[in-house]
């Protein structure tokens, strides 16, 4: 085993890690964690409610759910406080002393006994959501996270990017270790089976519909997942699922081309967000001594003809250095997402209402100078 680690991680490739962690966590203190709101203070920003499924073992708060592995499915519900004072796409954690003002801060949980409870807990949220959408959206995180950052980052990302409906959040046990990659990803494929239980539980739901939204190691997850389930026919399981959302995509071009049939045969729109200088992809891609990773390609016809929707944020600033969720981390891009959502307008087809970026229009540029314009192949 140390001869193992001392080939993957030796001479080159312990450089790429150390410039990847010097990326990736520049200007960070320790590991993002839960803080819990002070039985004497109040919320000063809104609160949103995010219900939990996770193949993580359950851990004492303010933890909640551990690195370790789970043969069961666990779920939960939490409430998360959103500070007012943080720029879009800012997720700031507690130190100390927790700050409503500041910090994202759990106001409420509780453990959810069984598949039957995540369910009903589902169709509660959906009754409460304000604007009556009858839709949700499944978020799971990427590799080197804890169950502290995934629950933050869901919570910010749906605020911030107002999608529509209720939350849940599917966590898998990463080891959020910056030299755990390969365990990682052996957790990923754990996790397969929770997954599309997940999806098919949703599915049982009162829901009219939802998004599965993945990130970086995360979308491998819920393309597996996918594809076994259209494989194998699970079309009840299936019956909701609007759209799948691959965000910063770390799987290998030939193992998608190998994924993404199934799932578009099964009626299911797949939309790709890319960015040509993402830095974690491209060490993800030379630790295997390839070029590209699905999430950094530069042309749709790479896709070998797949019937796939791909938005290029190459061209996009964001405050995440390593270029790695510009989607959920650009000030501007966030903003101009927000206001077409104050217009009442879909970004993404959601089952009913067709949105600006549809399906089956190949390669998409978003940029400082053009929003939302075609690029050809090349």
């Amino acid at each position: 085993m140390r001869a193992l680690k001392r080939t993957v991680f030796g001479g080159a490739a312990r450089q790429m890690l150390l410039g990847c962690s010097v990326i990736l966590f520049a200007g960070c203190s320790g590991r993002g964690q839960i803080g819990l709101m002070p039985p004497d203070a109040q919320t000063t920003g809104p609160v949103s409610q995010v219900i939990v499924a996770t193949t993580r073992k359950p851990a004492p708060a303010p933890d909640f759910f551990s690195t370790q592995r789970s043969y069961g499915v666990n779920y939960a519900s939490f409430d998360v406080a959103i500070p007012p004072d943080r720029a879009p796409g800012e997720v700031k954690f507690p130190k100390d002393t927790p700050d409503p003002s500041t910090d994202f801060l759990v106001t409420s949980h509780k453990a959810l006994a069984g598949e039957k409870a995540f369910i009903q807990a589902v169709n509660a949220a959906s009754r409460q959501d304000p604007a009556h959408t009858g839709l949700g959206t499944v978020f799971v995180h990427g590799y080197n996270t804890n169950f502290a950052e995934g629950l933050y980052r869901e919570v910010q990302l749906s605020y911030d990017l107002r999608t529509p409906g209720m939350d849940v959040l599917f966590s898998w046990p990463s080891e959020a270790k910056l030299t755990a990659y390969l365990t990682d990803r052996e957790s990923a494929l754990f996790s397969r089976d929770a997954m599309a239980d997940t999806i098919a539980a949703m599915s049982k739901s009162n829901l009219k519909g939802f998004n599965v939204v993945g990130h970086s190691m995360g979308t491998f997850l819920v393309m597996e997942a996918l594809r076994t389930m259209a494989l194998s026919h699970q079309t009840a399981a299936l019956s909701k699922v609007n759209a799948v959302l691959l965000i910063s995509a770390d799987i290998e071009i030939d193992v998608f081309l190998k994924q993404a049939p199934p799932v578009l045969a099964a009626g299911i729109p797949i939309y790709l967000i890319v960015s040509s200088d993402d830095k974690a992809l491209a060490f993800s891609a030379r630790l295997r001594g390839q070029k590209d990773r699905l999430g950094s390609i530069r042309s749709v016809d790479e896709l070998g003809g797949l019937d796939v929707t791909v938005v290029d944020l190459s061209a996009v600033e964001s405050e995440d250095m390593a270029g790695h969720l510009k989607v959920g981390t650009s000030p501007e891009l966030i903003q101009m997402i927000q206001a077409l959502r104050a217009q009442g307008l879909s970004i993404l087809n959601n089952g009913e209402q067709p949105g600006l970026i549809g399906a089956s229009v190949g390669l998409i540029r978003i940029g400082t100078d053009e929003l939302i314009g075609p690029l050809a192949s090349q």
